[in-house]
């Protein structure tokens, strides 16, 4: 469903065209990476209830908060969150920002659901670019190029955050997986959607609300995300 475009959202994009602006001064002085965070849902759009008043949105956003904080130790890094506060933003609505930005990376943080209440675990996602959309803009063969490099870097970036996550979900990664993610229709850029645990799995739930948990899962991704711009 979409939804008319808020006064929020709107100084939200005000904002971060200044910071684009500030980035690309940074660039003489030296290369920065640019990543953006996307915390699902937000808002009304609660995503699975994890408990009482406690939803997806939260989650996500806790962890998006904390992996940025994780990530501004790092002097080559610099981040943008879709939202930084329990908004709520339309598919279009982050596709604008990220068509705004074109960042070097993209990480979309989710809670999953369903399967029963055994399963369990992480799981990575990446964009598989099978759409023919953006061969249309560009030419045939540099478009191909594009979208197998961006997909090697995509798959890259899943082994690394895969291999933080297995220290806190032992045994538990159920793969990297290829699909194709709403939020990279018409966009071009390596991308990731991770699913953090199943609030229908009472052990992932139980880690998922524990605070301790949550800082643990943000360092984790960071790691990944740290080793794949070295």
């Amino acid at each position: 469903m979409f939804y008319k475009i808020n006064k929020v959202f709107l100084m939200g994009v005000l904002v971060i065209a200044a910071f684009i602006w500030g980035a690309n001064s940074l660039s003489a002085a030296g290369e920065k990476h640019l990543i953006v965070i996307d915390p699902a849902h937000g808002g009304k759009d609660t995503g699975v209830k994890m408990k009482n008043k406690v939803y997806e949105k939260d989650i996500t956003l806790v962890i998006a908060l904390a992996l940025q904080k994780e990530l501004a130790k790092e002097g080559n890094t610099q981040v943008i969150l879709t939202r930084d506060s329990d908004i709520e933003l339309s598919l279009e609505e982050r596709k604008k920002i990220l068509e705004k930005i074109r960042p070097g990376f993209l990480l979309s943080l989710h809670v999953n659901s369903g399967f029963g209440r055994n399963a369990s675990g992480f799981e990575l996602y990446y964009p598989g670019f099978k759409g023919e959309t953006v061969a249309k803009k560009e030419d045939k063969d540099g478009a191909s190029q594009a979208r197998n490099k961006h997909l090697n870097e995509s798959v890259r970036m899943a082994h690394l955050i895969q291999k933080n996550l297995d220290t806190l979900f032992p045994r538990k990664g159920r793969g990297l997986r290829e699909a194709d993610l709403p939020i990279m229709d018409e966009l071009f850029i390596p991308a990731l959607v991770v699913e953090m645990g199943f609030a229908t799995n009472s052990e992932d739930k139980n880690k998922l609300l524990s605070p301790k948990t949550q800082v643990e899962i943000a360092k984790a991704l960071s790691k990944g995300i740290k080793s794949f711009f070295r």
